[in-house]
């Protein structure tokens, strides 16, 4: 028979009803089991009692009706046996030579065990009166199996979890993924699609990544092509203004050629690095040489100020684009900041990486702006905040960069009282 395609709501539900009721029935016989040697004990203590109201039983003639009323009355099922003649208040029970096997003598009476089920039985003028009770079957257990509920109710929560987890495993599936997919890995699939109503979501999921990575695709397609487009006719206008005479206006158009090809090769560049690591040129360098030959490029670093120690450690990096980074991420700090503001480089290490920091005291970047500063042709609208010069390209390539290196670029910034970005590079050993 197939099952019915329950919703979550109504397989919560249901699950829930089972564990509550198994774990109440559990913690009731957990509660009131008691072993065999309990259980003697107990008859022990009462066997005079127990004895006088079973002989009572016998005494004179045996009325069936008020056996089984007084069976009734105790919750018990009796037997009694008196030569050929058998009467019963229900089913069956052992015949006396069952029950004196392996008996135990319990003062007046017995304690029997036939199969899995106990018996206490006595004998009065050729009679065997034989008593046993179905909670006392229910509760009585060997020495050895005593606990078994509470063995069963770890086993009830065990089980009850892992379907609860199974059940919801496809939540944590999509925090997963929605966590990729906003770190810019939007190749990410989920692969597992549970059929309930959450499947829906990993599916839809899996949809939106795939609509995003397409529109991303086609974006980067549309500036790759642009740009290859843009590379001839720039370089036709550089061959064109050579055979010109030399004036201020040339001089200009040329300046100004420069800059769209600089803009151009950003994006090719931005391009390459889309595969990441696999276009890296990784050589091994000593680091506080490759961050002195970076500082000493700027013709005035006066307030270009190097905080604390610069660790002596080698690094794995491609130069050229590492060079590129540090040195935009100056650019912009001196940039950004006033004429006697100090920019301030600081480096350390912790956990097997290379932590570069810039810090400036400039105006400050919008929160509201931040999550987008690193994307490309991105640049605050607030004039105050914007950049002159360029088209917002610089730090969306700083950050293939870094990532590209298996590192990370972030920053933190606070309005009117400066940024600090920072690249983390892993230290290969």
């Amino acid at each position: 028979m197939k099952l019915p395609n329950l919703n979550l709501y109504t397989r919560f539900f249901l699950l829930f009803t089972i564990t509550t009721l198994l774990l109440v029935i559990l913690v009731f016989l957990g509660s009131f089991s008691m072993s065999e040697e309990d259980a003697k004990k107990v008859v022990f203590d009462r066997h005079e009692a127990l004895h006088d109201m079973m002989v009572k039983l016998v005494d004179g003639p045996i009325d069936l009706d008020k056996l089984k009323a007084e069976a009734k009355k105790n919750r018990v099922a009796i037997q009694i046996n008196r030569g050929a003649q058998v009467w019963r208040t229900g089913d069956s029970l052992p015949e006396p030579d069952g029950l004196e096997k392996n008996a135990t003598p319990l003062g007046q009476l017995y304690f029997s065990k036939v199969g899995t089920k106990y018996y206490v039985f006595t004998t009065s003028k050729g009679t065997t009166i034989a008593v046993t009770s179905q909670i006392a079957n229910l509760i009585i257990y060997p020495s050895w199996l005593v606990y078994w509920p509470w063995a069963a109710l770890f086993i009830v929560l065990f089980v009850s979890y892992k379907i609860l987890n199974r059940q919801l495993k496809p939540i944590s599936l999509a925090i997963d993924s929605v966590t990729q997919i906003s770190h810019g890995n939007l190749a990410y699939r989920i692969v597992d699609h549970p059929k309930n109503d959450l499947g829906k979501l990993t599916l839809g999921i899996n949809e939106m990544a795939e609509s995003l990575e397409q529109l991303f695709a086609s974006k980067n397609e549309l500036l790759l092509s642009v740009s290859h487009e843009l590379r001839s006719p720039m370089a036709r206008m550089k061959v064109l203004l050579a055979l010109l005479a030399n004036n201020e206006t040339v001089a200009k158009l040329n300046t100004e050629i420069n800059k769209m090809d600089e803009i151009v090769e950003q994006l090719l560049e931005s391009e390459r690095l889309k595969d990441a690591h696999q276009l890296l040129n990784l050589e091994t360098y000593f680091f506080p040489n490759v961050l002195r030959d970076i500082l000493n490029s700027f013709e005035s670093n006066d307030r270009i100020q190097l905080e604390g120690s610069v660790a002596e450690i080698a690094i794995d990096i491609d130069l050229g684009r590492f060079k590129f980074l540090i040195r935009n991420l100056i650019e912009n700090a001196l940039k950004h900041s006033g004429s006697e503001s100090p920019v301030l480089v600081s480096t350390r290490t912790e956990n097997s990486e290379l932590f570069i920091s810039v810090r400036d005291f400039g105006t400050g970047i919008e929160q509201s702006f931040i999550s987008e500063i690193f994307e490309p042709f991105s640049q605050a609208a607030d004039s105050s905040h914007r950049s002159n010069n360029g088209v917002g390209l610089g730090l969306f390539l700083c950050k293939r960069i870094a990532i590209a290196h298996g590192g990370a670029l972030t920053v933190e910034s606070e309005l009117g009282r400066g940024s600090e970005f920072t690249f983390r590079l892993p230290i290969v050993v």
